[in-house]
């Protein structure tokens, strides 16, 4: 137990705490990479913006996208907040997807307003998180979206590590996200912004309590309550079912 709690803590401090093992420079960011889109939707009911996912998620297949490996389509409907989280086997493949005619056509949408797009680098190690979309197990059925929650954080860092300092932290750490310590926590993708500013993580849950559990969790209010450590976004988003067909439904 007092072995556990010293683990936690170390995480508490945002892989602040030295490792001696030094990292592969050369292996610091996993290739895959995460874009996460948000909009907003203007002269359209809930129903027509579902109408349109429906008709528009077959073109979001890794036959039809260049080096996509899934999307989840998510949506607040309390914050009037909808999107998608993408999962690209490189950095190029998302420049591609957003030059491409696909994408073009959806930022076109007149319904479809507001848009905001966000590429992270994924840190090597994350698989170790279940982070890893292309290693993950995932459900082509649409009724395993039912509860399925994604919460994504953003935070910034005053300790300001070195990547090579996170990468070590992070192959370190990143086994003790999973179900056994966090009931419903499915995994997590360890990420930071293109610039290197932000760090954060996509988490996936069977439910959204699973999540509020996880608030809850020692690790989560020490970590959030850190003085080195500015949590500015935990957004939390539901799963719509047609993201089986995009390959975007992780499950235990």
């Amino acid at each position: 137990m007092k072995k556990k709690i010293l683990i936690l803590a170390c995480i508490i401090s945002l892989f602040s705490c030295k490792n001696s093992t030094s990292n592969d420079e050369t292996s610091i960011y996993a290739d895959e990479t995460v874009l996460i889109v948000n909009y907003q939707i203007e002269n359209m009911t809930m129903d027509e913006h579902a109408e349109l996912g429906s008709a528009v998620a077959p073109n979001f297949t890794s036959e039809n996208v260049t080096g996509l490996l899934g999307k989840s389509f998510v949506g607040d409907a309390d914050r009037g907040v909808f999107g998608g989280v993408y999962y690209f086997s490189d950095s190029e493949s998302v420049d591609i997807f957003l030059e491409s005619d696909l994408w073009k056509g959806v930022v076109a949408h007149p319904n479809l307003v507001n848009f905001k797009t966000d590429i992270f680098r994924t840190f090597d190690g994350t698989e170790l998180a279940n982070g890893n979309h292309s290693m993950r197990k995932t459900s082509s059925d649409a009724l395993d979206a039912e509860g399925l929650h994604i919460l994504v954080v953003n935070y910034t860092n005053e300790v300001d590590p070195s990547d090579e300092e996170m990468s070590s932290q992070v192959k370190q750490y990143a086994p003790v996200f999973s179900n056994d310590n966090f009931p419903g926590m499915i995994g997590k993708t360890m990420i930071n912004s293109i610039d290197g500013n932000i760090y954060g993580g996509v988490y996936y849950f069977t439910s959204r309590t699973a999540i509020d559990d996880y608030f809850g969790s020692e690790l989560w209010t020490g970590f959030e309550g850190d003085n080195n450590t500015n949590v500015y976004k935990k957004d939390i988003y539901s799963v719509a079912p047609i993201s089986s067909i995009s390959n975007g439904i992780p499950v235990l």
